[in-house]
């Protein structure tokens, strides 16, 4: 099983750009990751312990749809696209057909909360 590496963020470190290409998945562990708009560098989002983000690296040519960066020191978990889809592809059916929804639906969640 491919296992996660974590990243620790210092209050200020931007973990990607919008426009970048979308290659891994994030679980936060502490600490907060603000989300800002592409292009007015507005947060529309803070995401703080148990969230996850980044589900567009799940999608074949994703590319980050906001910047990410710490609003105070973070701790994340971060999985490739890569190393996931290894995963899912030992894995039971009915997980990666539940695990694809859950993508769909946090990549519908986010697209709400950026327009609000």
């Amino acid at each position: 099983m491919t296992s996660f590496d974590e990243i620790k963020l210092e209050e200020g470190d931007v973990l990607f750009n919008a426009g970048e290409p979308a290659d891994k998945l994030y679980f936060i562990q502490s600490g907060a990751i603000q989300m800002a708009d592409k292009n007015t560098g507005a947060v529309f989002a803070t995401l703080r312990e148990g969230d996850s983000f980044g589900e567009q690296a799940m999608l074949q040519g994703g590319i980050r749809g906001a910047t990410a960066k710490a609003g105070e020191p973070t701790v994340l978990l971060e999985i490739t696209a890569e190393g996931l889809r290894g995963m899912l592809k030992t894995a039971s059916p009915i997980l990666t057909a539940v695990f694809e929804a859950m993508m769909l639906q946090q990549n519908m969640h986010n697209g709400i909360r950026s327009k609000a």
